[in-house]
């Protein structure tokens, strides 16, 4: 009798972390983990490309040319003219991302040896970005250390007011790594 129990809770573990769901990168089909079952993003839920609008070099890392729906763009001027007040210069590298440019980002790693697991542990599937939507920017530098800089400081405290949030803060379970420069724009979070 213990043995079948046993042998039952055994397959729902496994069932409860397995997921169905995979992606397709040159005629390779991967599948997902855990993490991101469910998580695709609705077709209404991505950015019409052509109601994209350029965030102004000031706002750019290096010049990049970087789009974000007409709403992110004013949110993120307006709370970038605060931070500067307030002497903390935020820089974004990176905004609007089709799916075929995600697609790209996980091809190049795996080309340069990276192991599929690993890059999909910290690269959203295509499909399944925030950064297809127009409302996700990523403040430079866009790696762990922007959780040690004073431009994180001062988002935690004031991005809210301006409607941005982080999107993947930090999480005691594991199950989500921590991107402290990713943040989202969405008008019915503002702060007032």
């Amino acid at each position: 009798m213990l043995l079948f129990i046993l042998a039952g809770f055994i397959s729902f573990s496994t069932n409860a972390a397995d997921c169905s769901e995979k992606i397709v990168i040159d005629s390779v089909e991967y599948k997902l983990p855990e993490r991101w079952c469910d998580k695709k993003l609705d077709s209404l839920d991505m950015a019409d490309p052509d109601k994209l609008t350029k965030l102004p070099d000031s706002l750019s890392f290096e010049s990049y040319r970087i789009y974000v729906l007409p709403e992110t763009k004013e949110a993120l001027l307006l709370m970038s003219t605060q931070a500067r007040k307030d002497s903390v210069f935020l820089i974004v590298d990176s905004g609007f991302r089709s799916v075929g440019f995600q697609k790209r980002i996980i091809k190049n790693r795996l080309m340069a040896g990276e192991e599929y697991q690993k890059v999909i542990s910290y690269v959203a599937p295509p499909g399944y970005s925030q950064h297809h939507s127009g409302l996700a920017v990523d403040f430079v530098p866009s790696e762990a250390m922007f959780a040690k800089t004073k431009e994180y400081l001062w988002l935690k405290t004031n991005a809210g007011y301006f409607g941005f949030y982080e999107t993947y803060p930090e999480d005691t379970t594991g199950l989500i790594p921590w991107e402290s420069w990713h943040w989202t724009f969405d008008s019915d979070s503002l702060n007032h």
